[in-house]
């Protein structure tokens, strides 16, 4: 079997070198021919995802979080190539998605054990994401968190973020459009998922399905700081469409405008600004799933 495996030294706070040992070790104790590619930036990460995809391996292997695997599935969107996941990032939402174990030692056991399982994938434009993207509020907390926190992980990352930016949040007005659902107003944020979480295991998605060849939209409409402060711990259990004045529903294509200025982030990465089209790619990516 060959592997190669695409490695961010910078993920976990530069644990990450550390981190994939683990992984080493089961992939060695098995005779596994394997090579170790380290990026040197997201854009290196697509590049040398198109590498090791030209040269047909048995399994390409993202190691790191789900900022390190939305840039490497974009660089294998459309190969045949499967794709295997060590979740050794701050968030690992997508690869608790399919499965994978946090453990890199059983992560890597997964994968030389697994089966391939077809995923679906979100599209805007040229860019795919696996799990979420997020407009409003959610993206001046995505933005603070990758640029100002280094010290946080996962969930406490984001509601380190979502606490220091709530000085400063303010509803906005947005209009949506998809298959046969509408909505305009303003909103505190609203969300496009792919996957049921994501931010280190926030459930807002809480009905989404990686192979349903559908999407989840949930809009979290206006409300007032101390409100949406109560409102957070239901969306981290997945209890919070409950609440009477949130929608969900699914669809195949959505569109986002605004009239305002804001930005549409995807696996917790800048994806672009409004407008943005976001449809769903069923069975666009083969990944590795335990048995």
């Amino acid at each position: 079997m060959r592997i190669t495996i695409l490695l961010n030294p910078s993920a976990r706070h530069g644990r990450a070198r550390h981190l994939l040992e683990g992984a080493l070790e089961v992939f060695r104790r098995h005779a596994v021919d394997f090579e170790v590619r380290e990026s040197q930036s997201p854009q290196h990460l697509i590049e040398l995802a198109h590498r090791a995809r030209e040269q047909k391996p048995d399994l390409i292997v993202s190691a790191g979080g789900d900022g390190t695997h939305h840039y490497v599935l974009n660089g294998l969107f459309g190969s045949a190539t499967p794709l295997g996941l060590i979740p050794i990032g701050r968030g690992n939402d997508f690869a608790k998605g399919i499965g994978m174990p946090r453990d890199p030692r059983a992560a890597a056991t997964a994968l030389l054990n697994g089966q391939v399982r077809e995923v679906d994938l979100a599209r805007v434009g040229p860019v795919v994401y696996g799990c979420v993207a997020g407009v409003g509020f959610d993206s001046t907390v995505n933005r603070y968190a990758n640029e100002r926190v280094r010290w946080l992980s996962g969930t406490l990352a984001y509601v380190w973020s979502l606490l220091y930016c709530l000085k400063d949040y303010r509803p906005e007005p947005l209009e949506i459009t998809a298959d046969e659902e509408s909505f305009s107003g303003e909103v505190a944020f609203a969300l496009v998922g792919n996957n049921s979480s994501y931010g280190g295991g926030i459930r807002l998605a809480p009905r989404a399905k990686l192979d349903d060849g559908l999407l989840d939209v949930c809009i979290i409409p206006s409300m007032g700081r101390l409100e949406l402060l109560g409102w957070i711990p239901r969306a981290y259990r997945g209890e919070h469409l409950r609440h009477p004045r949130i929608r969900y529903f699914q669809a195949r294509k959505i569109t986002l405008r605004t009239t305002s200025r804001m930005e549409l982030f995807g696996d917790g990465e800048f994806l672009q600004e409004l407008p943005a089209t976001i449809e769903v790619v069923p069975r666009a990516l083969r990944v590795i799933v335990p048995r």
